[in-house]
């Protein structure tokens, strides 16, 4: 029972709270269809309307007009992305990270050309681990697949050292290891190259150079500095040294070629300033100069001053001593050492001599000179100098100005003479020295441009020419449907005359009415733009048709007179 009363109130709660939310929305609906019935309302509401569909309709268009996009790298550190991000806007192209992978994603109509323009900057510039690559080395492998990894490992190595300098964006290491050989006149230098693509617009210093080509010969073990090769990616030798002899016009000698034309260039102008004035004589020296060293070394001889550097004397004699004794093997026996060394002189005396020989010799020292020449690398083999003055001026007798005249030829020999001794000219050399004379151009003529050529010009026509299209849109396009969605033609309930409005206004009085004319005769006697009914027409309406239209015109012209004539009889009837 108590479970039944329950129900029972619940139910009448719910019911109680459905009724108050219909009601509720009922309200709500009739707050809102009478807000929608206001004129003012009505007449607003098409461009509501309007505005919502263009706002909706411009939204849908920018989310149909978004490409679809695609990854472009995997798997990229952040420095990396950071780099790929801003070289894609500096080409104009919408990358952008994904919110979802943190994946850096472009168009797909773009993703070729993103990846075209990177490629051309060097970037992604990761390189894979270099030493840790080493660990992955299977077991079992052989000896030469072990030293290529390790060489591998080296150059990644390398080339991960040298792109951190801030001109270079990537950098790549050839090794040419040798095998070690048993012998050691077999056994070859190793050898390196290195690839560098720098910066647009970046170059690498000599010390830059000299850097990377001791950072490559430290590195690896027996490495010579000379077996370094270091070139950019425009083909250009940076390694090459720059006092080779082949180098003909390094740096270094141009500097000093230039350094030297230049003081000539400057002798000449000073000792002739003085003569001509300032600014009246101008010079150039194109010197030629060779930086070839030459090293003699020369070994003199001379056969009067000699001196005895050793002497050594030899003589030898032989003898025959005359047999005597009893003949037998005991007499033919020779003497004995003893015998010989006691009676030397007996012996020879009793002896025959048989042969006597002497040998003498003597060796002098002859003198000698040597001598070593360098010669200068930087000779002088030839002067080509030219000087241009600036004419003379004269009167002319008969105009009375003054003009140019071509210097003297006592004039251009004078300076022919203090140039030669000034920078020291030689004609047995091959010097050449020219001296000409000339009118100088004083001032500079400007480029002149057509008025319509000028920036200003041409900025300030396009923003004219803008505002102009703007404006003629406006008020050609813009005003005119504003104006018809705004202000409706016609106005009236369903039945009522609706007549069109126009711009002429003519005398009501002129109009005359006849008896027996229909309503469109009277109709087609009134102007459109304003109409005023007499209340004598009523008489010459001859339908009940006719004269229902006559009064919903004469309403429709003066509403508040027709609504002040039926307050005047609602109140009669209710007195």
């Amino acid at each position: 029972m108590v479970d039944t009363t329950q129900n029972q109130i619940m139910a009448q709660q719910s019911s109680g709270s459905g009724n108050s939310l219909l009601k509720q929305s009922s309200n709500v609906l009739s707050n809102a269809m009478k807000f929608t019935s206001q004129p003012s309302v009505q007449r607003a509401l098409p461009v509501i309307v309007a505005s919502i569909a263009i706002v909706i309709g411009l939204i849908v268009f920018a989310y149909l007009q978004q490409p679809a996009r695609t990854t472009l790298y995997a798997s990229l550190p952040d420095s990396e992305k950071s780099k790929v991000l801003e070289a894609l806007a500096n080409a104009g192209i919408d990358a952008a990270i994904d919110g979802a992978t943190g994946e850096v994603t472009v168009p797909v109509n773009d993703f070729h050309r993103s990846k075209i323009n990177l490629a051309a900057q060097g970037l992604p510039a990761s390189n894979p681990d270099g030493y840790d690559g080493l660990s992955s080395i299977p077991m079992g492998s052989s000896k030469s697949v072990e030293l290529m990894r390790l060489k591998q490992s080296q150059e990644i190595e390398l080339a991960k050292s040298i792109n951190e300098i801030d001109t270079i964006l990537s950098a790549r290491i050839h090794l040419a290891i040798p095998e070690k050989s048993v012998f050691a006149r077999n056994q070859q230098p190793p050898t390196a190259s290195v690839f560098v693509q720098l910066a647009n617009g970046r170059v690498l210093g000599a010390q830059q150079v000299q850097a990377i080509i001791h950072l490559v010969a430290s590195s690896i073990p027996n490495m010579s500095k000379d077996d370094v090769t270091v070139i950019d990616q425009n083909g250009n030798l940076l390694s090459k040294s720059i006092d080779d002899p082949d180098n003909q016009l390094s740096d270094n000698h141009l500097q000093h070629r230039m350094r030297l034309e230049s003081i000539y260039r400057s002798r000449i102008v000073q000792i002739l300033t003085p003569m001509v004035g300032p600014g009246n004589v101008t010079a150039q020296v194109n010197i030629d100069l060779d930086f070839t060293r030459n090293e003699i070394t020369e070994e003199i001889v001379d056969p009067n001053a000699t001196a005895i550097r050793s002497e050594q004397s030899s003589q030898d004699l032989s003898t025959d001593v005359p047999a005597k004794g009893v003949p037998g093997a005991v007499a033919n026996t020779p003497p004995t050492e003893a015998q010989l060394q006691t009676t030397p002189g007996a012996a020879l005396n009793r002896g025959q001599l048989r042969r006597s020989s002497s040998t003498e010799v003597k060796n002098y020292e002859v003198s000698k000179r040597i001598s070593t020449t360098l010669k200068p690398s930087a000779l002088i083999t030839k002067i080509n100098a030219s000087v241009l003055l600036r004419d003379g001026t004269t009167i002319d007798p008969e105009t009375g100005l003054e003009v140019s005249a071509p210097l003297s030829p006592e004039m251009i020999a004078q300076v022919e003479s203090l140039v030669n001794n000034a920078i020291g000219m030689d004609p047995e050399r091959g010097d050449i020295l020219t001296v000409k004379s000339a009118p100088f151009v004083s001032t500079l003529e400007g480029v002149s441009k057509q008025w319509h050529e000028i920036p200003l010009i041409k900025d300030l026509a396009k923003q004219v020419i803008t505002i102009l299209i703007l404006g003629i849109i406006a008020l050609g396009v813009i005003r005119p449907l504003l104006s018809r969605v705004l202000v409706p033609i016609g106005v009236g309930a369903p039945g009522e005359v609706i007549t069109d409005m126009g711009d002429e206004e003519i005398d009501i009085d002129e109009v005359e009415v006849q008896e027996g004319e229909s309503l469109e005769d009277i109709k087609a006697k009134l102007k459109p733009k304003k109409q005023a009914i007499s209340a004598e027409m009523l008489d010459t309406a001859n339908s009940y048709d006719d004269k229902v239209a006559v009064m919903r015109m004469i309403v429709s012209d003066d509403a508040g007179r027709a609504s002040n004539v039926f307050k005047s009889m609602m109140k009669e009837d209710m007195t």
